[in-house]
């Protein structure tokens, strides 16, 4: 099961009922104290009860609430279609929650679980479920209770296996399906069926791991002393090896017993009283200090408590990474959501995008979701805009908004558009370069590459320049009327999609250039002549590229009016309908890095397009070098 959505009421900032939509990445990004954190420690409290890092208290309540509860709610998507609850009658009867009519009024499983003092006070599927009377409370009938409530209703049960409950409840809902009334409610979970359905839904519950940003990074703590440590300890609480281990205890207890009682044997020959009274004590064997001497290290030997906190945080996220693994596969779960609160802190930009990259491709598996905090706008650059969510405040009310192109400019206005960059190498900055989405930041880093030393600058590892994101869509007049950017004190080359399918932007784009050229800051704006970065790639590299393709062509090269037609076309789309197993992003992010890498002059000429590409790097090349 995913996460689709979760529902927040009276649980700190959230007073009032918020929804919150997820994606397989999902990244909250807005100022502190906006309720971030809060998301990912109330799904840390609905999955994981007991065990969460966060432990639910009165001091959770909203302030000025008048309720006494707190509603942490998800909604499912991707449920199991039927359930055996059942087993010990015969597993061929299954049912489902559509069947049981336990799906809300969208058709998806929504558990809402209610804290009071601290405590979880009950827990409910919320369902749009038949509101009738005799017909609401069918899940929670024994099944004496519901053969006498078809007998009052007078359902025929004769056909059926009287000893399974949910084939009863179909009879009866069947014979009254015209005349039931559907009403969104709370159904319990803790009597007869409705408990052995929760019971089988947790089962499905994907396993949630939430990696603080303020895990203590000092020597005494445990943790830091090295990871390893906390990996014996739940090593060695595992039944199967403590079952071994037990094993172990006993033989060795045997025999210290025997050595002990042939040397109190011995002692009584020479004084019996003394040796009256005394027995062995064997005290219970602490078997992770055994493996103490474990650790991750370095091959110069530093020990890891002595790394420095950057790099200790990024091997301690990734063994929360491999630990979440670990017990995902021991508790056969399908699904895995892994939660990152600030991944960011305290890394190296270049170790910020490996991570980045990390969970773009881990998202990209369909039993994984990521969630990540971070207030940070490189950080929001790196990712794609569907799955950033802004956090920001109206009337007291916190206003969550999903990704799109105007999401920018939230992060511009509240948080400021100051890359991350490393302290060191501020000084030598001479030139930001912006670009409309973080797949066009991979584009012009390959492409810097393949180019002639005398026109070119390494977009990627050159320290004058860095690249920032993205300015295009509907925001981008906003970001040039406003010039952002202005705190860095520094010139810009911009570089945006000419956009030909859409006039009205092509216009925006061309209005945003005009205005980018006549700061007189040394600024300089462009908008390519193709329709978008990915038709300066050339048709034969795709073709070779896509293996998906199989050999199918993209555009015939023999005709005199293919280029024109490449120039204008929508690339990734056409790529789509060819390979329909590939998503959109997919293709473009193997067209940005893959396709631009095995590009030449050669290639950019046969597409008119290198004198254009020359162009954009020369004013580069001219404005760092100066």
């Amino acid at each position: 099961m995913k996460v689709k959505s979760v529902i927040l009421e009276n649980f700190r900032i959230f007073k009032e009922r918020t929804i919150i939509d997820f994606e397989n990445l999902t990244a909250f990004i807005g100022k502190n104290d906006l309720g971030k954190s809060s998301i990912l420690e109330a799904l840390d409290i609905f999955f994981n009860e007991n065990d969460a890092h966060v432990k639910i208290d009165n001091e959770d309540l909203s302030i000025g609430t008048d309720s006494a509860d707190i509603l942490i709610g998800v909604v499912f998507e991707d449920f199991p279609e039927l359930l055996t609850i059942d087993s010990t009658i015969d597993s061929t009867f299954k049912t489902s929650l559509k069947e049981e009519y336990l799906l809300n009024k969208d058709g998806y499983l929504e558990i809402h679980r209610i804290y009071t003092n601290g405590k979880l006070k009950d827990t409910f599927i919320f369902a749009n479920h038949p509101s009738n009377s005799d017909l609401e409370d069918l899940l929670i009938l024994k099944i004496v209770e519901l053969k006498k409530r078809a007998e009052k209703l007078g359902v025929d049960l004769s056909k059926l296996d009287k000893r399974v409950s949910s084939e009863i409840r179909k009879e009866i809902w069947n014979k009254f399906e015209k005349d039931i009334i559907l009403e969104e409610m709370e159904l319990r979970v803790d009597k007869e069926d409705s408990k052995k359905i929760w019971t089988k839904l947790k089962e499905y519950m994907p396993l949630y791991a939430l990696f603080q940003s303020d895990r203590q990074n000092i020597d005494k703590d445990s943790e830091i002393q090295d990871p390893m440590n906390v990996a014996v300890k739940s090593i060695i609480s595992e039944s199967k090896i403590q079952e071994q281990l037990k094993k172990v205890q006993t033989e060795v207890e045997k025999a210290v017993n025997e050595i002990a009682s042939q040397t109190i044997e011995k002692l009584s020959e020479m004084n019996p009283e003394i040796a009256k009274e005394l027995k062995p004590i064997i005290p219970e064997p602490k078997w992770d200090s055994v493996f103490k001497g474990i650790t991750i290290s370095s091959d110069e030997g530093i020990p890891f408590n002595k790394r420095g906190s950057g790099v200790r945080r990024l091997i301690l996220l990734n063994f929360f990474r491999a630990e979440a693994d670990r017990k995902r596969s021991d508790r056969k779960v399908p699904n895995i959501i892994y939660a990152f609160e600030e991944p960011e802190s305290s890394q190296h930009p270049d170790h910020q995008k490996k991570l980045i990259d990390a969970f773009l491709e881990l998202s990209s598996n369909d039993d994984v979701q990521i969630i990540l905090t971070t207030h940070s706008p490189g950080i929001a650059g790196l990712l794609p805009v569907e799955s950033l969510s802004f956090l920001d405040k109206e009337n007291s009310k916190v206003i969550v908004a999903k990704g799109t192109e105007d999401i920018y400019e939230k992060i511009a206005v509240n948080l400021g558009v100051l890359p991350s960059i490393d302290k060191d190498k501020t000084e030598q900055l001479k030139l930001v370069v912006c670009v409309e989405r973080s797949t066009d930041v991979d584009f012009f880093q390959n492409l810097s590459k393949i180019l002639d030393e005398e026109i070119t600058v390494d977009l990627e590892n050159d320290n004058r320049v860095i690249i920032i994101i993205p300015l295009g869509g509907s925001s981008l007049k906003h970001w040039v009327d406003n010039n952002y950017l202005r705190k860095l004190e520094l010139p810009e080359v911009h570089i945006y999609d000419s956009d030909k399918s859409s006039v009205n932007r092509k216009i925006q784009y061309e209005e945003s250039v005009k205005k980018v050229n006549n700061r007189g800051d040394g600024s300089k704006a462009f908008t390519t002549k193709k329709t978008e970065i990915e038709n300066y790639v050339h048709p034969k590299v795709l073709e070779d590229i896509f293996h998906e393709l199989k050999n199918q062509t993209l555009i015939d090269t023999s005709k005199s009016t293919w280029l024109d037609d490449w120039d204008s076309w929508d690339v990734t789309t056409k790529i789509k309908e060819k390979t329909t197993n590939l998503s959109q992003k997919t293709i473009k992010d193997k067209i940005c890095t893959e396709g631009i890498s095995k590009m030449n002059k050669d290639l950019f000429e046969e597409l008119k397009a290198y004198d254009e590409i020359k162009e954009w790097f020369s004013t580069i090349k001219t404005i760092v070098d100066k």
